[in-house]
């Protein structure tokens, strides 16, 4: 088998170390980051939510995609060109019985299968982490509408899994990973619930983002403090930029059309990088919150005032401890402060909202 030339698309393809960069990295930081939420709610002495569960089950199907493209690359069908005999024109390649392809549409149909999941349980746990910072009453604005966008989030990625993955085509979820000429004389659309999945999904990220800001923006604090929360949620932007990567991407493929004899095999694997990419940062952002509490840690502190005596830095470490102790001593006139104590001090009765002094970011 020898490859032939394929025909350029406007953007660069995955390459076998994207492929196992990704694959390992990416679930490895998601997995130390949810271990992480469990290691902070123990020291807090607080209980764990519902939102540090689906951050953990989230990260558990990342590492599931992880292995799919780990194994995938072994079998050198991610991130490689597809191989077909030589002197085939790439227009006619696609009606061939590759088994390249049918290994490649296999692994697809495995990542897309655990990309359902892990989309649901990560979006599902930036909406009650917000439900439990924000929701100060039953029945508040923000109550309401974080249940409605966690009721679309549940519904969405159901839809995907039921209606367009596994009974895209009907009864016969063979023809996922049977050759395009199979594919079109059974009459199977599989491009249109994709279609609704990339942008629907680009436009579910927005919503989910945007959700928490009137909250944050209501809080009697001062306006510096607001941005710096603002810029913590913020970070989800990455896995938004992420995702209209993706859209971009499959939307370029599929208007260039099967036809046009571009690499089928290496545009499904860069769908699928960017894919992984997005929901591994929109994991990583929802940890991002909590990790302030890391501050907190004495045995923390204690790593790094052994490793400053050892290059001579832990006089700074502990000035700055110093420095933050009597900060917060003085009415909080510093921004060092964590969101965990708003949803502390929601405990307290007399308390309806998070004041200046309760809310905070990051401990310097």
């Amino acid at each position: 088998m020898a490859s032939i030339e394929w025909t350029k698309l406007p953007y660069a393809f995955i390459t076998p170390g994207d492929v196992l960069a990704a694959g390992i990295v990416l679930p490895l930081v998601c997995l130390g980051l949810a271990a992480l939420r469990f290691h902070i709610r123990l020291a807090q002495k607080a209980a764990v939510g519902a939102e540090d569960w689906c951050s953990a089950l989230g990260s558990i199907f990342i590492t599931g995609i992880g292995a799919c493209f780990i194994v995938g690359e072994r079998l050198g069908v991610m991130g490689y060109p597809t191989p077909v005999p030589s002197g085939t024109e790439a227009s006619e390649a696609y009606g061939l019985f590759l088994n390249a392809y049918t290994l490649e549409a296999k692994l697809q149909f495995a990542i897309q299968f655990l990309l359902a999941f892990a989309y649901g349980f990560v979006k599902a746990s930036i909406v009650l982490f917000c439900r439990r910072i924000f929701v100060a009453h039953k029945g508040s604005l923000f109550d309401w509408a974080s249940r409605i966008v966690l009721g679309i989030v549940i519904l969405w990625s159901t839809g995907f899994l039921i209606g367009g993955l596994i009974f895209g085509c009907g009864k016969s979820v063979q023809l996922h990973w049977a050759p395009l000429q199979v594919l079109v004389e059974a009459d199977c659309d599989a491009s249109t619930p994709e279609v609704a999945l990339v942008i629907s999904d680009l436009i579910l990220d927005l919503i989910i983002l945007i959700l928490p800001l009137p909250s944050i923006w209501s809080l009697s604090m001062s306006r510096r403090k607001k941005l710096a929360i603002t810029g913590v949620f913020l970070v989800g932007l990455t896995s938004i930029a992420a995702s209209a990567a993706r859209a971009s991407i499959y939307l370029i493929a599929l208007y260039a059309g099967y036809g046009s004899g571009y690499d089928i095999d290496q545009a499904v694997t860069t769908l699928l990088w960017w894919s992984l990419l997005e929901v591994s940062l929109a994991a990583i952002a929802a940890c991002l919150p909590t990790m302030s509490m890391l501050a907190r840690d004495a045995r923390l502190q204690m790593f790094f005032q052994r490793l400053g005596s050892m290059s001579n830095i832990s006089g700074s470490w502990r000035s700055r401890k110093t420095s933050s102790e009597k900060s917060g001593a003085s009415s909080h006139k510093d921004t060092g402060y964590t969101l965990d104590s708003v949803y502390r001090a929601r405990s307290n009765p007399s308390q309806k909202q998070p004041s200046d002094s309760q809310t905070h970011m990051v401990e310097v």
